[in-house]
């Protein structure tokens, strides 16, 4: 199916774009979205991402403005006002027959800016920067040039943003405008070609999340209060549903599944808007518990969700796990966050674990807990800790490794002078 790109941004910058579009990739649909303020550029956003199945920004302000006022699901993409850019403008600035005196630059990094000094081969009397930054508005841009050359501290502007050199054009001063190389156009474009082909790929599959909400009920004055609260989170869920284009069922009493699609749901944007919603959970006393599966039937996701769910129901404080095939992800988004197998099929790890007396899926995920934290020497409790197990539980485990030879006795640790001793143990998969 012939893919569509959508151009977002102002309309200079939106011309080169388009016409690179069709000087590289004739068969390529695209559509145009103008915005001539980078504020503005999220009122096309949700349009543009119905439409089109990427999208690519002129630049990093008009990205980050379309993030900071919606969501992006769509594969994205923008043209950064890098070193090629800012050398062309300083060759115009040179065949203008202006003077090479004082200059102030926005957007471009510190670092990119110096780099291109040294390699361009000319040195200006003053150079002033103000690289992007989300806490500045464009405006803020705009008035720092303005300062500058109404002060008579600059001789000459460069500005990545097109609002700022159309106000600056129509006061009189002296503005070049750093726009989008068709070679970065290209450029760009072919790497976010690819990842629309990887995105479909990955959403083939079908996403189930079951949510299941545990209310702490030491901290609820009434039933009154408890439905309000969870009333709320139902509320706040919705928007997450929204985002990740699912339809959302009630299974039963606090239980909710929503049927998604892989490439959806699994997206980094999407998992943090859900770790947002165990965050709020948490501060208002509910326990909420997600399993997450793929398939490529409903069956199949559907049992890989209740195997996620099942991992979560063991977290004190709630969380959300992923199963897909034999491989398990989670918690999502919290520090203790590991990726193992279930299934194992590496014959070398089979070995060791029937050597060690544990399934090869507990050897994989302790492998998995060392990767992680590049520690290997644990104790009874580290273990205990890190497996989601009981103390007991957890040293009967360290027994099997040194029995078995595969963990050595590195030392004893006492700190807090009570008690018996720990024994540190060297695990040497």
């Amino acid at each position: 199916m012939k893919q569509t790109i959508a151009l977002i941004g102002p309309s200079d910058s939106v011309k080169v774009m388009k016409d690179s579009v069709i000087r590289f990739f004739p068969n390529l649909a695209f559509k145009t979205y103008i915005r001539e303020r980078t504020e503005d550029s999220h009122e096309v956003l949700e349009l543009s991402q119905s439409e089109c199945d990427g999208l690519l920004f002129s630049g990093i302000g008009v990205q980050e403005a379309c993030k900071a006022r919606g969501v992006i699901t769509k594969p994205y993409a923008q043209i950064e006002r890098g070193a090629y850019s800012l050398m062309r403008v300083f060759s115009e600035i040179q065949h203008s027959g202006l003077p090479l005196g004082r200059i102030s630059i926005d957007v471009v990094k510190e670092s990119v800016l110096r780099e291109v000094l040294r390699e361009f081969g000319v040195s200006f009397e003053k150079v002033y920067s103000m690289p992007f930054s989300v806490q500045h508005r464009e405006q803020e841009f705009h008035d720092w040039h303005r300062d500058l050359l109404d002060s008579d501290e600059v001789d000459v502007t460069v500005t990545g943003f097109g609002s700022v050199y159309q106000q600056l054009i129509e006061a009189g001063h002296p503005v070049f405008r750093m726009l989008p190389s068709a070679l970065q156009v290209r450029e760009t474009i072919t790497h976010l070609l690819g990842d629309i082909s990887a995105r479909d790929l990955r959403s083939a599959g079908i996403a189930i999340q079951i949510i299941g909400l545990c209310r702490n009920e030491e901290h609820a004055i009434n039933q009154y209060d408890r439905m309000k609260d969870e009333g709320r989170f139902f509320l706040e869920m919705l928007d997450y549903v929204r985002a990740v284009q699912g339809s959302l069922f009630s299974i039963g009493k606090r239980e909710y599944v929503i049927f998604s699609t892989r490439g959806v749901i699994e997206a980094p944007e999407h998992l943090e808007m859900f770790k947002h919603l165990l965050d709020w959970g948490r501060g208002n006393n509910i326990r909420v518990i997600s399993g997450i599966g793929i398939g490529a039937t409903a069956f199949e996701a559907e049992k890989s969700a209740q195997k996620a769910l099942a991992n979560s129901r063991k977290l004190p404080d709630g969380g959300v796990f992923l199963v897909h095939d034999d491989h398990i992800q989670g918690p999502l988004g919290e520090q203790d966050e590991l990726q193992y197998r279930t299934r194992i099929e590496d014959t070398t790890l089979l070995r060791m674990a029937k050597e060690i007396g544990i399934s090869p899926s507990y050897l994989d995920r302790i492998r998995a807990i060392m990767d992680k934290t590049g520690k290997s020497t644990f104790d009874a409790d580290d273990l205990a800790a890190c497996l989601s197990i009981g103390e007991r539980s957890a040293r009967r485990v360290l027994k099997k490794f040194l029995d078995s030879g595969h963990a050595k006795l590195v030392g004893k640790e006492n700190s807090h002078q009570v008690g018996r001793p720990k024994n540190m143990i060297k695990i040497t998969i």
